[in-house]
């Protein structure tokens, strides 16, 4: 019976407080108190009733270090954010299996990191007309986006620079567009 209720919630996008109580293993009045409090993002329905996305309940469940009921966990959700359409293109390559968003435009990226919150932001800290450290202080300055992992996918980068990007922001890795894709295949074999 146990395995019948995480099949139901396999294919689910948005999910009702009765669902997260299940998922949770809680009760609905814990779930709508997590819900004001904060902790657990939802929207309301016009008849007032909470929902809550998928990508929000697994954070939530991850946050906290609740049984992980969702199936595709292996799957990273990943955003590239880069103007050089080749490298995207390499990295779509490297990283397919894995859900995959593409930005050029900096700004448009943003509101979708605040949004949905991906796994892992892989961006070029050096692309022209771009502020990749701005762009890194916005990203930690807010609790919702802080744990985000990051990898820089760059060139450029000086041994000081990238020591440093690692020190201040927990960069988890800078691959050299340079190197091979092979490089940064195995930059994400050790991110969790």
């Amino acid at each position: 019976m146990v395995e019948k209720k995480k099949k139901d919630f396999k294919d689910k996008a948005v999910f009702t407080t009765y669902d997260a109580a299940r998922i949770c293993n809680a009760n609905i009045a814990s779930i709508k108190n997590w819900i004001a409090k904060g902790l657990l993002r939802a929207f309301r329905t016009p008849g007032g009733h909470y929902r809550i996305k998928r990508r929000d309940l697994e954070l939530f469940v991850q946050k906290y270090n609740m049984p992980y009921p969702f199936e595709e966990k292996a799957r990273k959700v990943i955003y590239l954010l880069d103007s050089d359409k080749k490298a995207v293109k390499v990295a779509e390559t490297v990283l397919a299996g894995n859900t995959i968003q593409s930005f050029t435009e900096p700004l448009h990226a943003a509101l979708h990191i605040g949004l949905d919150r991906p796994d892992i932001i892989v961006f070029d800290v050096n692309a022209k007309g771009f502020d990749g450290t701005a762009f890194l202080d916005l990203l930690f300055a807010y609790p919702d986006t802080k744990n985000i992992q990051v990898v820089l996918y760059t060139k450029g980068l000086s041994q000081a620079d990238a020591m440093e990007l690692r020190k201040k922001y927990n960069v988890q890795d800078i691959v050299a567009k340079s190197a091979t894709g092979q490089a940064l295949a195995d930059a994400f074999m050790h991110i969790g």
